[in-house]
């Protein structure tokens, strides 16, 4: 009888092992989830901050019908949210990404030049020295050549504006907008 009680120990050690070692591995699973819990908190509550869009781009289109084998001005109107700002092409540091423009490729057309507006010099809070940045609306040219075998009445124009947002205090990751536009062709 006395062989009972040491047998209930032994059998209460073999339950109890491994159900102790699986509390402590999920209060440590727990533990260790809190503060990447907590981080996914403020970025969720960072995104809540931004206004929406950061950045829009309408395109405006010629007025007139292009010709085939003409080239043709359209223009970028880019809004950038109050209180932030994006690189320009050219941002005075080699981290900073800059704003650029592509359009897919189309045997219809061929982009030929882009023309970015003056960018504002600004000294800022993650910065030693000022930086060439775009704020409020800007207006960035692209001169497209249209191909001398177009044909219809119309072509559909698609590209993206890339860009890095920053704020006074620190930049964003880089984003891009995409957009669309119609060009009327002459016939």
């Amino acid at each position: 009888m006395s062989r009972q009680p040491a047998q209930l120990k032994t059998k209460f050690l073999q339950i109890a092992k491994p159900v102790l070692s699986i509390f402590i591995i999920i209060t440590f699973f727990i533990i260790g989830l809190c503060p990447l819990l907590a981080a996914v908190g403020s970025e969720d509550r960072l995104r809540q901050k931004l206004p929406s869009p950061l950045v829009s781009v309408k395109p405006v289109p010629p007025a007139k019908a292009v010709s085939p084998g003409d080239i043709f001005e359209l223009t970028l109107e880019l809004t950038i949210a109050p209180g932030y700002h994006i690189n320009s092409q050219k941002p005075e540091d080699e981290l900073l990404v800059p704003t650029s423009v592509e359009l897919k490729k189309n045997p219809a057309m061929e982009l030929k030049e882009v023309f970015f507006p003056e960018a504002k010099e600004r000294k800022f809070k993650f910065s030693d020295k000022p930086l060439s940045v775009y704020e409020g609306q800007v207006k960035i040219k692209l001169k497209i050549e249209l191909a001398e075998d177009v044909c219809g009445s119309s072509l559909e124009l698609e590209g993206q504006v890339r860009y890095q947002a920053c704020d006074e205090e620190a930049c964003l990751r880089p984003a891009s907008v995409l957009f669309k536009s119609t060009i009327k062709i002459a016939s």
